[in-house]
């Protein structure tokens, strides 16, 4: 689905379709809308480090904060390495790529520009997972690692709902054979330019139906990042050169 208008009337955040996840389980990913950056991290860029003003990127943060309402100055955030580890919500960064959620859990995010947001909740709202999945990580298989991390918490894969959040698509995600071979040939699509190309979301999804989650409770999103350019940064598309989405995941 589109993005659509938050609290603030220049703000926009992409949400999952109604019903998606359990009531009490917020889901929503920035877009490149309604900020002060400039340049190629126009204008809602809230990641640091990545060549943009910090002036601007606080700005930003703080409208995302105020329009979502969470009390800490930033939700709890990972230093993200493209890999299957997953943490519970900690005050400073560590090196993972998911949080394990429980109810009345902090607010906490992972920020993406091509990479897939995943959010995986129980069906009573009360345990769940955000994850940041690349290629890498989804070849490690962080979602079903998640799943299985829901299992221990006493959530049967079954009773787990998903959302597969805008990131790139077949469509503009041509690799190299050594990347290619690592996927499933279901997954793998012929490119325009002559190579082998990746459907990252749909791997995603794949390996949650193969954990054990019913295909009717995973919605993957339509958007591509790299084809929007006018709603998403794109790693890929810029050539490195842009700026990072925040997706937060909190469950009431």
């Amino acid at each position: 689905m589109p993005p659509s208008a938050s609290d603030s009337d220049s703000l926009l955040l992409w949400r999952p379709p109604a019903g998606s996840l359990p009531d009490g389980a917020w889901f929503g990913m920035t877009t490149r809308r309604g900020g002060h950056s400039q340049g190629p991290y126009a204008s809602f860029n809230v990641g640091l480090g990545v060549g943009d003003e910090e002036a601007a990127v606080a700005a930003n943060r703080a409208v995302l904060r105020a329009a979502l309402g969470y009390p800490e100055k930033t939700p709890a955030l990972l230093h993200q390495v493209h890999g299957d580890t997953l943490v519970r919500p900690t005050k400073t960064p560590v090196k993972a790529d998911g949080f394990l959620l429980r109810g009345e859990d902090p607010w906490v995010a992972v920020a993406t520009a091509d990479c897939a947001p995943v959010a995986i909740v129980a069906r009573d709202g009360k345990r769940g997972a955000l994850l940041h999945a690349g290629w890498r990580g989804t070849v490690a298989g962080i979602a079903a690692r998640a799943v299985k991390e829901c299992a221990v918490e006493g959530t049967r894969a079954r009773e787990l709902r998903a959302v597969v959040g805008p990131c790139i698509h077949a469509c503009c995600f041509p690799v190299g054979p050594e990347v290619a071979r690592q996927f499933d040939p279901s997954l793998r699509r012929r490119h325009a330019g002559g190579q082998e190309a990746v459907d990252l979301p749909g791997a995603i999804r794949a390996s949650l139906m193969e954990a054990g989650v019913p295909a009717s409770r995973i919605h993957v999103a339509a958007e591509c990042t790299a084809c929007d350019a006018e709603h998403f940064f794109s790693h890929r598309r810029d050539q490195g050169v842009t700026g990072r989405h925040w997706a937060f995941l909190h469950l009431a």
